[in-house]
């Protein structure tokens, strides 16, 4: 079922919306002049070449051509949709949405989900107020005590303890009217199966364990982590997953680490719970973790919405190796670049930093090495290459991984690097990576061709609906009319001239470039377009268009002689145009031997030279 919001409510969220301080929370931005700069988050780049613009309310980057207003940014930056965007807006501004008109189904689910996320929260306020003052949460915080965790980190990360009874939390939940069949649903309690003596019953998921709160983007509880105080085992236990919680979507600290990721360039990709708390504790606040599960491309990708950049820093043992070998070939897959800290001295993170303190680490950190030549050295101390045969063995293991790296100089120093620790000459080693590569493209090549074959049916298929409806700026038009069509646009955007003036001079095929007759077209729509507003586009594409062209230097001082400009410059060039038309058809007329219609044509093109001079 549709829903949308009434306009006057989505420029109420879009003018409590500043977009220096909506992008400022994903950019470190810094003011020139009227503007303020940055680097680009839609692309990888040095120098600043993202402007966002206060005045009128827009973005733009001269890199990537990528322009918009605060919802587009949201929408591109976050994956959301245009609904979702202005309800995250509307939320963190206390301004109320009207209600949605769900179907049965959609109205199920959402009481469904909102049901999950109370429970969740008294969850999570539950295990927090066991472990800070309850006796019963003794266990819990003698075990934070001696990892050096006080009490303002565990109220910044939420941390509980749940304890060693069955049914503790069950009965907390129960009295808030809390069913214990909605506890098993949201994944906090389980239901015993009758046995001998014993009828059905329900018990407490986690028990004498000390409690992660797994927190969203939006600070919300989705799931638990606890790790046992005893023996026992499993020594990690997480929440289950539900219709409303996938681990493999979700970075342990996220929440708080996606200001610092963008802050340092890249994120700390730690193994658990612990690590992240310590990193982020002692400063390094671009520090998340895996949910107990191998790296997922989904968790990747969450990732590379702030950075392009990984540093992982698993632990040290054989697991922790593997663990990084695997995540690292997700990452490198992904076109990150993946560098490995390796910690010597120590278990994990959060020992080392215990031990060696934090110069020291930051110290070990300016040391890591990049993925390629980590794996080079996990492979040589397994198996140390001795003979010719080992050694070309050991290249073609690292062939895969040299080859998908995609800058020619990063490449040669990768080979050189090989060269030179296994004393062989730099010619051989590219042989022997070329011949891989080689084979590699042979047994692609059948993938390659359908590839190209599908290329040239979307290409052709783009151009059968670029003819259909025309979205794209390659047209051919005189440089004269590119820019005066560019100029009356402008015009109208920022309502120096009337749309109802300008109306009255539009006819049938005015606009030549594509493109601006669909900006033309939003602007018809929404024609009060006051306090920076743009118009609402559904494009991305169009509304970067439209971005760009408020950005341009344009001399608007005297809007009326310019708008008069344009006008005459565009029906000038028309005009000449029609002449050709004309003297194309006399020519032929004349071919054709009807000399009394090339005369006429030949009267009229003198009619139209002579309106034209005067």
């Amino acid at each position: 079922m549709d829903y949308r919001i009434p306009e006057e409510i989505v420029e109420e969220v879009r003018l409590h919306s500043d977009i220096v301080d909506t992008i400022s929370d994903y950019v470190r931005l810094q003011r020139k002049g009227k503007n303020y700069l940055g680097l680009c988050p839609f692309h990888a780049e040095k120098t600043p070449s993202f402007t966002v613009t206060p005045e009128k309310q827009i973005f733009y980057c001269f890199g990537c051509h990528t322009g918009g207003n605060v919802f587009s940014f949201l929408m591109r930056k976050e994956n959301w949709s245009f609904l979702e965007t202005v309800e995250n807006l509307a939320e963190k501004h206390g301004i109320i949405l009207p209600e949605k008109e769900l179907s049965p189904r959609e109205k199920e689910q959402q009481t469904r989900r909102r049901r999950w996320e109370e429970i969740h929260d008294w969850a999570t306020g539950y295990f927090h107020e066991v472990l800070l003052h309850k006796p019963e949460g003794e266990p819990g915080r003698q075990y934070f005590r001696q990892r050096g965790i006080d009490d303002e980190t565990i109220k910044q990360f939420r941390l509980g303890y749940a304890p060693e009874r069955w049914e503790d939390l069950l009965e907390a939940l129960s009295a808030r009217g809390v069913s214990p069949q909605e506890v098993v649903q949201a994944g906090l309690a389980l239901e015993r199966e009758p046995s001998e003596g014993r009828s059905r019953g329900f018990y407490d998921r986690f028990r004498n364990r000390v409690i992660f709160a797994i927190l969203d983007s939006r600070q919300r509880t989705i799931g638990f982590g606890g790790r046992v105080l005893d023996n026992s085992t499993p020594k990690y236990l997480n929440s289950p997953e539900t219709a409303f919680f996938n681990k493999g979507h979700h970075l342990y600290g996220m929440h708080r680490a996606h200001q610092g990721i963008r802050e340092r360039g890249f994120a700390l990709l730690a193994e658990g719970y612990m690590d992240v708390i310590a990193l982020q504790k002692a400063g390094f606040k671009n520090a998340v973790a895996s949910l107990g599960t191998a790296l997922t491309r989904d968790q990747a990708k969450l990732i590379r919405r702030y950075t392009g950049r990984v540093v992982i820093v698993y632990d040290s043992d054989q697991a922790g190796i593997q663990a990084t070998l695997r995540a690292g070939e997700i990452v490198r897959d992904m076109g990150f670049r993946v560098d490995v800290l390796s910690l010597s001295g120590a278990k994990d993170p959060d020992e080392y930093l215990k031990t060696f303190g934090v110069e020291e680490f930051n110290k070990a950190l300016a040391q890591a090495e990049p993925y390629i030549q980590f794996k080079y050295h996990v492979l040589i101390k397994t198996n140390p290459p001795g003979s010719a045969p080992e050694k070309a063995e050991l290249v073609r293991e690292l062939a895969p991984d040299i080859v998908k790296v995609q800058s020619p100089v990063e490449r040669e120093g990768y080979e050189r690097f090989l060269s030179l620790e296994l004393s062989l000459t730099l010619d051989k080693v590219q042989e022997e990576i070329a011949g891989f590569d080689q084979k590699t493209a042979k047994k692609t090549a059948d993938k390659e061709n359908l590839r190209q074959k599908q290329d040239i049916y979307v290409k052709n298929r783009d151009n059968i609906n670029r003819c259909a409806n025309p979205s794209s700026d390659e047209v051919s038009v005189s440089d004269g009319v590119y820019r005066a069509e560019r100029f009356l646009l402008r015009l109208l955007l920022e309502q120096l001239i009337p749309l109802s003036k300008f109306k009255a001079d539009l006819e049938a095929g005015f606009w030549k470039v594509p493109y601006h007759q669909q900006i033309y077209t939003h602007i018809e729509k929404a024609p009060k377009l006051d306090n920076g507003a743009l118009p609402h586009m559904d494009s991305d594409a169009l509304l970067s268009k439209v971005a760009e062209l408020m950005l341009e230097e344009i001399d608007l001082s005297h809007p009326e002689r310019l708008f008069q400009d344009c006008l005459k410059q565009i029906h000038s060039l028309k005009e000449e145009e029609t002449v050709e038309e004309l003297q194309a058809r006399m020519v032929d007329l004349e071919k054709s031997g009807d000399l009394a219609g090339a005369f006429a044509l030949l009267k009229e093109i003198g009619e139209r030279l002579r309106s034209g001079e005067n």
